[in-house]
């Protein structure tokens, strides 16, 4: 089996639509008989839906994970956090849940994908500040991470996220971590005693191990890598030994490493800046994840 993965394709810019459907005809041509969208394609709803549909006719089967851009609500000016008759749990439980099977697409935080004895398994995840390094975590207040902003920058999930609990009340962002990490594991733990099922592929949209975290070693980039991901997401990773790959997206970085005995990589195309100078033939080389099973 041959899968392909892409994240981070930020298709409200127009060149990088542009690429986005030269990488997906790359992945009709190479074969691929699963596409995995590991988040981040847009704020906006019908480029998600596009972007699901054209996919669907380069593979046989299509699935999605959503990241946290894909999650925000375009509210300019507003902070939907003040908002209490807003939820993105909504959004990520049902609204991108019907958007993505609209297209014949699989929402993997609904449920894994199985295709005989192989089976992928995946979640947005989310942040907990564990990717803060300790040294950078004394000289920041705890009220800059939770209004997640140093020096007059700002996070965009702080204005255009809301998680609440069945009670309303706002959550945090590790108690929304935690959540995530929770489903994730239930999922992983179910193909794990599931005898029919031989190896796993787990996508999550944030990070999960610090190996894989871009390190500049000064502010302000060491505070917003608080929002990377999650080091407990791999610590539930890792305790299943069917996941033989692993992918990330989120940080806009290339890498693949070996974290044990698990192959770690992420292939994002990121902002059009990111990849200014790269020749199309470079980005369908580098930009394009790709698993043989």
């Amino acid at each position: 089996m041959r899968i392909a993965s892409v994240s981070d394709i930020h298709l409200e810019y127009r060149s990088n639509r542009e690429l986005f459907l030269k990488m997906a005809a790359e992945i009709g041509a190479r074969g691929a008989d699963l596409v995995l969208v590991v988040g981040d394609v847009s704020h906006i709803d019908e480029l998600i839906v596009r972007s699901i549909r054209v996919l669907a006719r380069q593979a046989e089967r299509v699935a999605y994970v959503p990241g946290n851009h894909d999650l925000w609500v375009d509210r300019p000016g507003e902070d939907v956090q003040n908002d209490s008759g807003f939820n993105t749990w909504k959004r990520h439980d049902q609204h991108l849940k019907a958007m993505i099977e609209s297209e014949g697409g699989h929402y993997l935080p609904a449920a894994p994908l199985r295709m005989g004895d192989i089976a992928v398994a995946g979640s947005c995840g989310w942040y907990d500040y564990s990717f803060l390094q300790p040294e950078f975590r004394g000289q920041i207040p705890e009220l800059a991470l939770r209004e997640q902003t140093i020096d007059g920058m700002q996070w965009g999930d702080r204005t255009r996220t809301a998680f609440r609990d069945t009670e309303g009340r706002l959550m945090s962002n590790p108690e929304v971590a935690r959540r995530m990490e929770d489903a994730l594991h239930a999922q992983l733990s179910a193909l794990e005693r599931d005898p029919s099922v031989e190896r796993v592929v787990c996508a999550t949209h944030h990070q999960q191990y610090e190996q894989t975290v871009r390190r500049a070693g000064t502010l302000p980039w060491e505070f917003f890598n608080a929002f990377m991901g999650s080091s407990r997401m791999g610590e539930l990773i890792d305790q299943h030994s069917k996941v033989e790959h692993v992918i990330y997206g989120h940080t806009h970085a290339l890498g693949d490493h070996r974290v044990g005995a698990r192959r770690v990589f992420g292939t994002p195309l990121g902002y059009p800046r990111e990849h200014k100078g790269i020749s199309d033939e470079e980005v369908l080389r580098t930009r394009i994840g790709w698993i043989e099973l």
